[in-house]
């Protein structure tokens, strides 16, 4: 509860919608696709086609970064010997 407002009611307030296009928000040049975990992601149109071309995921930054640290994790593993190289 938030002076005398309960909950339920700041929610809804805050989630309103503004009336503002993404359209209108954007330039010209960007593109607004969803992220695997639901986020919505503004990546530039030349960007998105050429990580579609190599066959890449359109990730947001939160995502890029935890697959780009696991990565490194399973490198290091194996750069260590703790990991056997799969066949």
């Amino acid at each position: 509860m938030i002076d005398g407002v309960e909950d339920d009611s700041v929610s809804f307030m805050l989630h309103q919608p503004t009336g503002v296009k993404l359209e209108e928000i954007l330039p010209d040049e960007g593109m607004c696709v969803y992220c695997s975990c639901g986020r919505i992601v503004t990546l530039d149109r030349a960007e998105m086609r050429l990580k579609l071309s190599l066959g890449k995921d359109l990730q947001c930054s939160e995502c890029r970064n935890k697959r780009i640290s696991l990565e490194i994790d399973y490198l290091n593993g194996l750069f260590d010997g703790t990991i056997e190289e799969e066949y």
